[in-house]
């Protein structure tokens, strides 16, 4: 998931209202993962199969959704200064 993630991620930031510094990318990526359910995989296939269930639109949905409440979240409360 964290490939995934991440992959969306730099799709849709440049989108987003928020900070794209480094720190705020990752607290970004840590609420999304923390926020979705976890998919653990050990083999090619494994990693193909839940490369492939990303692709379902209620997925995709679901990973806009966090993506999004994430920046939200990050962006009115950097752990960072903003000067």
């Amino acid at each position: 998931m964290e490939t995934i993630v991440r992959q969306h991620l730099a799709e849709l930031l440049p989108q987003m209202e928020v900070c794209t510094c480094e720190k705020c990318q990752l607290d970004i990526q840590a609420l999304v993962l923390n926020s979705l359910p976890s998919h653990y995989v050990v083999t090619e296939k494994g990693e193909m199969m839940t490369s492939i269930d990303q692709t379902l639109p209620q997925n995709q949905a679901d990973l806009y959704a966090a993506i999004t409440k994430a920046c939200v979240l990050v962006g009115s409360n950097p752990q960072h200064d903003l000067n």
